[in-house]
C-alpha cells in the first residue's frame, strides 16, 4: 500500500502536470485508497429479519346460525414494539372437544387446536372490518353441527408477516348447537301508533340428543338504511355497511313485535332472529331477510270533542256574533283547528279560518239575524292530516225585531 502511494507521487512531481491535473490525480489517489482500505477490512453483513407481529389477545367466538363469529382487534405493533408496516395475514385454527365437565375444577385447560381452517389474507379483512376489530364468520358444516352438537369448538388464531407467525392467541371456546333456520319473509305495517312486525314462523332444528327445545325471536334495528323508501315501505334493500351497528329492540314468544318507538319520517332497518333454547344453552339464527321502513304520518287525529256554540247579542258597539268552544285535543302532533259553518244541516259548509287556530276558541262575526247556522270544528296535525268533523251545533240567531228590543 505504502509503495502504491509513493509511486503516485512521484508520478506526479516527475511530470509537468498543471494544477488541475495534480488534483485530479489526487483525487483518484485518495479513492482507490479508500476503496482498498475498505476492502482490506469488512464488517458484519447486516441480516435484516422479517418483523413478526404481537399476538392477539382477545379473541371471542360465538355462534349464529351454522357460522362462528369470531372477533378479535389486530396488533399494531411488532414484538419489539415498532409499529407494523403492513397488515398481518390471519391464520384461524380449530378443534372440537367434549363439553367441560361440571366441576369446575376438574376442568382441564384445552389444548391449542391445530386444525387450520381458515386464512384471510390483508386484501379481504376490509369486509370484516367493524370500528377497530375484525368480526370474521367460521363456517360450520351440517356434519359439524350434526357431530358435535352439545361440544365445545375451541378456536385460536395466529398472524403472519412474510414467513414469520406471531405467538398463539389467546383460546375462545362456542358451544355448538342445532340452529333455526332464518327467517325469510319479515313483513311491516305501519299504524298510527306503531310499527307492527310480522313473519313466518323459523322452521326449527330436526330433534337432537340435547332435549327440549323452545324457539323465540329478537327484533333488531339501525336508523338509517342505503336505499330511499318510496311510499313508507322499502322491501329486500341491501343494507348499509355505514350505518349504526343493529341494536336489540326486544324478545318475543310469538312471530311478530310492534316497534312503538319510532318517529315518523326517519328510516330504520329491521331484522329478526330465531332463538333455538336447549338446557345447554341458545343459539341465534342468521339474520332474516332485512326489511327498510320510513314510516309516513298519514294518519289524522280524532275528531274534536265537546263543541260548544253561545249567541251574543249585538251591543256596546260589538255586533251579534257566535262565539264558539271545544276541548284542547290531547293528541301531541295536532297542530291547530279549523271551523266549518253552513246554514244547511248536512252540508260539510265553509272553512271560516284562513290558518289552522292554535287554540281551542273562535268568534263568529259573520252571522246574520235570524239565520240558522251548523258549525263543525276539525283538528289538523303537524303532517296537515285533518280529522272527520266533529258533532255539528246548531245555532238560531234573533231576528231584527228582537235585537232590537234588546
Amino acid at each position: 500500500m505504502e509503495q502504491l502511494r509513493l509511486g503516485i507521487v512521484r508520478g506526479i512531481f516527475s511530470s509537468s502536470f498543471s494544477i488541475a491535473q495534480i488534483l485530479e490525480s489526487f483525487s483518484l489517489s485518495l479513492i482507490l485508497a479508500l476503496f482498498v482500505v475498505g476492502c482490506a477490512a469488512p464488517g458484519e453483513p447486516i441480516v435484516r429479519r422479517p418483523a413478526v407481529a404481537q399476538g392477539v389477545n382477545d379473541l371471542a367466538a360465538k355462534q349464529t346460525g351454522n357460522s362462528v363469529m369470531l372477533t378479535l382487534t389486530l396488533p399494531k405493533e411488532t414484538i419489539e414494539g415498532n409499529p407494523l408496516r403492513q397488515a398481518p395475514e390471519i391464520k384461524v385454527y380449530r378443534e372440537f372437544l367434549p363439553a367441560a365437565p361440571a366441576s369446575p375444577a376438574s376442568a382441564a385447560r384445552p389444548a391449542a387446536p391445530n386444525q387450520l381452517i381458515l386464512t384471510v389474507t390483508p386484501q379481504m379483512q376490509a369486509q370484516y372490518r367493524e370500528g377497530n376489530r375484525l368480526r370474521i364468520p367460521a363456517s360450520l358444516a351440517a356434519s359439524d353441527v350434526s357431530a358435535f352438537a352439545g361440544e365445545i369448538a375451541v378456536y385460536m388464531v395466529r398472524t403472519r408477516i412474510s414467513t414469520r407467525d406471531s405467538a398463539d392467541s389467546n383460546l375462545a371456546e362456542a358451544l355448538i348447537l342445532p340452529s333455526a333456520l332464518p327467517i325469510e319473509d319479515l313483513h311491516a305495517q305501519v299504524t298510527k301508533t306503531g310499527i307492527e312486525l310480522s313473519w313466518t314462523p323459523a322452521a326449527t332444528p330436526s330433534k337432537s340428543t340435547l332435549g327440549p327445545m323452545t324457539i323465540r325471536y329478537r327484533v333488531y334495528r339501525t336508523q338509517g338504511a342505503s336505499a330511499t323508501a318510496q311510499g313508507g315501505l322499502t322491501l329486500g334493500a341491501q343494507p348499509n355497511p355505514a350505518a349504526p351497528a343493529f341494536t336489540l329492540l326486544g324478545e318475543t314468544a310469538s312471530p311478530s313485535f310492534n316497534d312503538a318507538n319510532f318517529t315518523f319520517d326517519l328510516t330504520y332497518e329491521y331484522t329478526v332472529r330465531s332463538v333455538a333454547r336447549y338446557g345447554a344453552g341458545e343459539v341465534e339464527s342468521e339474520n332474516s331477510t332485512p326489511l327498510i321502513v320510513t314510516p309516513r304520518d298519514t294518519f289524522p287525529p280524532d275528531a274534536p270533542m265537546e263543541l260548544v256554540a253561545a249567541v251574543v247579542p249585538a251591543g256596546g258597539g260589538e255586533p251579534l256574533r257566535v262565539d264558539l268552544s271545544w276541548d284542547i285535543s290531547p293528541e301531541a302532533d295536532v297542530a291547530g283547528y279549523n271551523v266549518y259553518q253552513s246554514e244547511e244541516e248536512q252540508a260539510a259548509g265553509k272553512r271560516m279560518n284562513s290558518q289552522p287556530l292554535p287554540t281551542p276558541v273562535f268568534r263568529d262575526i259573520s252571522v246574520l239575524a235570524g239565520h240558522r247556522y251548523f258549525y263543525r270544528v276539525t283538528a289538523v296535525d303537524r303532517s296537515g292530516n285533518e280529522s272527520t268533523p266533529s258533532a255539528a251545533v246548531a245555532v238560531t240567531l234573533p231576528g231584527a225585531s228582537e235585537q232590537e228590543k234588546k
